[in-house]
């Protein structure tokens, strides 16, 4: 299994450079169907232990092979360019996410980086929301919201 994991991988780091005007992104896909992308941008470089996939931007990220159906190479899709507008999903200020306009069921969770639930909402009837953050510590956070996640930065 390994073995033709690594063939496929050098496989793909070879031909990286005749398909990287076309690529944007690197995106590892665990066996449970979930995904990860990596810009290409951030220059991600992939290295190996014996028992784990490891890929280093501006932090490492280790991924156990057992748990590493594939990775790949794609484009990021049109609409991600897009995602501002006019009408923000939420608003952040330095002590409140403030939402403008949420339907009734939908769920707002706040995660950190590395998965750990933060804080989690579902709304009981359409209408303007805030949730306070300002007994959060200083950092990154992940803001999911009508099944699209945000990354924030609280000052």
């Amino acid at each position: 299994m390994k073995k033709s994991l690594l063939i496929y991988l050098l496989t793909i780091a070879f031909n990286l450079p005749l398909m990287a005007d076309d690529m944007r992104q690197l995106v590892v896909w665990a066996k449970d169907g979930t995904k990860v992308a990596f810009a290409l941008e951030e220059k991600p470089q992939i290295t190996f232990t014996e028992t784990e996939l490891v890929i280093t931007t501006n932090k490492q990220n280790h991924y156990a092979l057992e748990n590493v159906a594939k990775f790949t190479y794609e484009q990021i899709p049109d609409g991600i360019k897009n995602l501002l507008n006019d009408n923000p999903v939420f608003i952040l200020n330095g002590e409140s996410l403030l939402f403008p306009s949420l339907k009734t069921g939908n769920t707002v969770s706040v995660t950190s980086p590395n998965g750990t639930p933060i804080f989690r909402k579902t709304v009981k009837s359409d209408g303007e929301y805030a949730f306070p953050i300002d007994n959060l510590q200083h950092g990154v956070y992940l803001v999911t919201v009508n099944g699209l996640t945000y990354k924030i930065v609280k000052r």
